[in-house]
């Protein structure tokens, strides 16, 4: 079990550091199959990894992970912004699955280029259900409202081509199948994967023996994205160390900012309050002197 589960983890590997603008999808299948005969397994027939694109799962641009004499894909190029979904699926049987007739599959699609005028009435009412809900991805039969009315008119929906539907495929009892899938975006820096496990606990007796084949799997992996500008920074950083040498400039930033509004002005307050006193003073003087002359006109009279 650990030969078969380290092939397909290697062979994973490998593909996400081969799968890089420039190359080409028979070098990947390529690898697949010299990691498989390290480890002394086989990659499973009929197993294709696809391009995506929006609302496609199964593109055009397609990887085998084995080449046979009855399936066979064109040979294509790996362009930038291009997505693509990477199954590899390892066994220590002969790679041949077949389906089993006693395990029916419950996942479809629909095959968007295909219209037939369904007899039955649960096969229509499924149809309608795809054709609203799932018109372009897969699909269960769970996720249909009535479960009893989807495997129902499952039958004849795909019997005439408008579902496809994702067999169970099983291999000799007693063989042990090991599948590592995975997404990459192809970005002009390098391939970026999305998450999924990244670690494999097992050990194997058997390891890879071809140098050059072993430097690809255990290579670092070009991760794409912006890159940092290391250098913009630093010169930043020598930006923030100098400072400004000239005298009045320097005063000027760094002079007290003089704020706008109106200033209290305590100082006419308290000059006011000095007048109101001079003009108590200035009324008192008056009494004073009207009294004063009061006074002289009273000795003349006398």
């Amino acid at each position: 079990a650990a030969d078969v589960i380290l092939a397909a983890w290697n062979a994973g590997e490998a593909a996400l550091r081969l799968i890089k603008p420039g190359n080409k999808n028979s070098q990947i299948t390529a690898a697949i199959e010299k990691i498989a005969k390290e480890y002394g397994v086989n990659p499973v027939e009929g197993v294709l990894s696809h391009q995506m694109k929006r609302f496609v799962i199964d593109a055009s641009k397609v990887i085998m992970n084995k080449t046979t004499v009855d399936q066979k894909v064109d040979e294509v190029t790996f362009e930038p912004n291009e997505v693509y979904h990477i199954d590899i699926v390892m066994t220590s049987g002969e790679g041949k699955t077949k389906e089993l007739g006693d395990e029916r599959t419950t996942v479809y699609k629909r095959a968007v280029d295909q219209n037939y005028n369904l007899k039955m009435k649960a096969s229509r009412q499924l149809l309608s259900q795809v054709n609203t809900n799932f018109p372009a991805l897969p699909f269960s039969l769970r996720a249909v409202g009535d479960e009893k009315v989807g495997r129902l008119g499952v039958v004849e929906c795909v019997k005439h081509d408008l579902l496809h539907a994702y067999p169970v495929l099983f291999d000799k009892p007693g063989e042990v199948v090991a599948r590592f899938a995975y997404t990459v975006l192809l970005m002009a820096a390098g391939a970026l994967k999305l998450p999924c496990p990244q670690v494999v606990r097992v050990k194997s007796e058997k390891q890879i023996q071809d140098a050059e084949l072993k430097a690809l799997v255990f290579s670092a992996v070009k991760k794409g994205g912006k890159k940092k500008k290391k250098a913009s920074k630093g010169k930043a950083k020598e930006g923030e160390e100098k400072q400004i040498q000239d005298a009045e400039l320097k005063a000027l930033v760094f002079s007290a900012v003089k704020k706008g509004g109106k200033k209290k002005k305590k100082a006419s307050k308290g000059k006011a309050k000095e007048g109101e006193g001079m003009e108590d003073d200035e009324e008192e003087g008056g009494d004073a002197g009207e009294t004063s002359k009061a006074s002289a006109d009273a000795m003349d009279t006398s």
